[in-house]
C-alpha cells in the first residue's frame, strides 16, 4: 500500500511523483504483488489509476468526476470506501465528508464499479467497530448498495483485493471451506450476519 496524499487535515505525507508511483506499481507487478493506494482527493485518484494501481483505499471526499469512475471500471480497479472512517471523521470535526463519500460510492456502484469491504480499523483517532463490520455495511446500504452487493464485497471482492481469491471468498471446489451459518436471512437484514450460529473452518465445525 502506498499513500498518494500531500495534506489531509494537517497530516502531511511526502507526495510521490507520478514516475515514482508508476515505478512502484511496475516493480510490484513484476513480483506478482498487488498495489493498493491511499487516496482522499480526485486529483490523486487520477494519478493512481494512470499508474496502474489495483485497488483504492478510502472513498474520495471531494467531487468525483464521471471520467474517473469510467476509468476505474475500465481498468478493473477495486474500491474500498471505508465509510465508517469518514463517518467518524465527519462527526469528530463537524464536516460533511461522510455525505460526500456516500454520494460518490452511490455513483460508482450504479456505474458498475467493484467494491470491497474495509474499515480502516484503528487508522484514525475515532472509534471503530470490532468484529463483523455491521456499521460499514449499513453505511454501504445507505449509499444504495443491495445486501447481496455488500455480501459479495465482503467475501469475493475482499478476497480478491487481498490476493486470496484462489483460496477464499466463494464456495467452490478446491477452496478453503470457511463459512458462517446464521439464524436469519441477511438479504433481508444485514444484521443477521452478526448473529452467527455456527462457524465452519476448513470444512470443520
Amino acid at each position: 500500500k502506498i499513500a498518494i496524499e500531500d495534506n489531509l487535515q494537517g497530516r502531511t505525507w511526502p507526495m510521490l511523483s507520478y514516475d515514482e508511483i508508476k515505478t512502484i506499481v511496475q516493480t510490484a507487478h513484476k513480483r506478482n504483488r498487488r498495489i493498493a493506494a491511499h487516496i482522499s482527493r480526485s486529483k490523486h485518484l487520477s494519478l493512481a489509476i494512470k499508474a496502474g494501481v489495483d485497488d483504492v483505499n478510502h472513498m474520495i471526499v471531494n467531487y468525483l468526476p464521471d471520467s474517473l469512475i469510467t476509468s476505474m471500471i475500465e481498468n478493473d480497479v477495486y474500491w474500498i470506501p471505508t465509510l465508517e472512517l469518514w463517518d467518524g471523521v465527519s462527526d469528530y470535526h463537524n464536516i460533511d465528508w461522510d455525505v460526500i463519500a456516500k454520494n460518490n460510492l452511490t455513483r460508482f456502484v450504479q456505474a458498475g464499479g467493484k467494491v470491497a469491504i474495509g474499515t480502516d480499523y484503528n487508522g484514525y483517532i475515532t472509534s471503530f467497530e470490532m468484529g463483523m463490520p455491521v456499521k460499514e455495511m449499513q453505511l454501504m446500504q445507505e449509499s444504495g448498495m443491495t445486501p447481496m452487493q455488500i455480501i459479495v464485497s465482503g467475501t469475493k471482492h475482499a478476497a480478491h483485493v487481498c490476493d486470496l481469491g484462489n483460496l477464499l471468498g466463494t464456495v467452490e471446489a478446491g477452496k478453503i471451506a470457511d463459512i458462517i451459518v446464521v439464524e436469519e436471512i441477511p438479504l433481508i437484514d444485514l444484521k443477521a450476519l452478526s448473529e452467527v450460529k455456527m462457524v465452519i473452518h476448513n470444512g470443520e465445525t
